[in-house]
């Protein structure tokens, strides 16, 4: 393809960028020049990256890296200083009609009160009620939840208080929880993409769903698909869990994303293809994740885009926010009577804290971090999830939120860890005006 771009321009008595190159390649090769001919200048005689024309479809918001944003902290403190400066301001913003102050200023202000701080315990009274303790930069103090509430609150959220203090100063008597409940405000557009999300594909796997997998791309090659999302866990790699070579088809992990790749060529080339990792990936264990290594990305065909877990993207003037969804255990564990067929219910808990992974110390590890990395900002209008292979999709104040298909059918371990999974479901979006639909693989 290389070539055949360089041969566009020599015909026309220009010479080419090599990293103009490579773009045109990531935008569709040839497909991409024909279809942008009249925007572009040939009067240079020098493509520059400066001559390309904007590409709307598609831009990167915000990207995680080890060694770039947001930098490595010495401590997690900088994590949790991050997180309650953001969401507080957040919970401000949406709640007009209360006066918050800090903890310090709530001990000696009147009888009613409005604060905001950070939840680090709780406790359940003999009589029944409920008590959490909440700290800010500066002090922290007990809130007492009535019998009657019935609203979860995690450890390490923050959560903003309004009630009346005790006489001795030292507790507040909650009479209302307020948190950011994220919010995005509808619009809608004459044109729009068509962006297609999966998940967990698990190549590499003897229960990966190859049928399945080549049914998909029959559909999207003979379809108007822009966009791939395939939302992590992209092979099975190796010793995840116990036992699991005897699950394995591929035992080596490099081979498993050679077939990756080959799959991934079978797509069109003006089709292009949003890969994050996950906890299958060959990736660091600890979130957040950089994206694939580069050895693996160049096994991949240009119109291949290889990108950080989480990971902000704009497609089609709509910003998606992916997570493979690490922390949706940690929700799990923390929300009696749920179960891991619940993903609709876990991500609207996560846009109402307004964050993907308030609780600290269970199931996912962090690195120290100068911001936290997971408070859900921007907010997006298309939120995307999967790791516990269910598949569900619902909309919470203006968010299309997605626990995408796997093409995995359910292994022994799965069946042990209670994962019933919802395979080889496509989950279709129209960036216009966000309707979807569902196609069965």
């Amino acid at each position: 393809m290389i070539q055949d771009i360089e041969k566009f321009f020599l015909e026309r008595g220009i010479l080419v960028e090599e990293r103009v190159i490579k773009e045109i390649e990531k935008r569709g090769g040839l497909v991409y020049l024909e279809k942008v001919q009249s925007k572009l200048n040939f009067q240079s005689p020098v493509f520059t990256f400066k001559d390309l024309p904007v590409d709307n479809e598609f831009s990167i918001v915000k990207e995680f890296h080890l060694n770039g944003f947001p930098g490595i902290s010495g401590s997690f403190v900088d994590i949790f200083q991050n997180r309650f400066n953001v969401l507080s301001k957040k919970i401000k913003s949406r709640s007009f009609s209360h006066h918050f102050v800090s903890i310090k200023k709530a001990k000696i202000s009147g009888d009613n009160v409005d604060t905001i701080g950070l939840v680090v315990d709780s406790s359940v009274s003999k009589k029944g009620y409920k008590i959490i303790e909440i700290e800010d930069q500066d002090d922290s103090i007990k809130v007492i939840l009535g019998q009657k509430f019935n609203d979860l609150v995690f450890h390490d959220e923050v959560i903003g208080v309004s009630g009346k203090i005790s006489k001795d100063r030292t507790a507040i008597f909650a009479e209302s929880i307020i948190r950011p409940d994220l919010e995005k405000r509808k619009e809608f557009y004459d044109t729009g993409l068509e962006v297609l999300v999966i998940s967990d594909i698990h190549v590499g796997s003897r229960n990966f769903m190859n049928n399945n997998f080549m049914n998909l791309i029959d559909y999207v090659n003979n379809s108007n698909v822009s966009y791939i999302i395939m939302n992590g866990d992209l092979v099975d790699g190796i010793g995840v869990y116990p036992d699991q070579e005897k699950d394995l088809e591929i035992p080596d992990i490099i081979k498993q994303y050679k077939r990756l790749a080959e799959l991934i060529s079978k797509i069109n080339r003006n089709i292009k293809v949003i890969l994050i990792p996950g906890n299958h990936d060959m990736v660091y264990p600890t979130e957040p994740q950089n994206p694939l290594p580069k050895e693996i990305n160049e096994l991949f065909p240009p119109n291949v885009i290889s990108l950080s877990n989480p990971v902000w993207v704009e497609i089609g003037r709509r910003i998606f926010l992916l997570y493979h969804g690490t922390s949706i255990m940690d929700f799990v564990e923390s929300m009696p009577g749920t179960s891991l067929n619940d993903s609709d219910k876990v991500m609207k808990e996560m846009l109402k804290r307004g964050h993907l992974a308030p609780i600290y110390g269970k199931n996912l590890s962090f690195i120290p971090l100068k911001e936290d990395y997971y408070v859900i900002d921007p907010v997006p209008d298309v939120f995307i999830t999967g790791h516990i292979h269910d598949h569900s999709i619902t909309s919470y104040r203006g968010i299309l939120a997605v626990n995408a298909s796997t093409f995995q059918e359910q292994t022994d371990y799965q069946k042990m860890m209670n994962f019933n999974p919802k395979p080889g479901i496509g989950t279709l979006i129209n960036t216009s005006d966000l309707s979807y639909r569902l196609v069965k693989f």
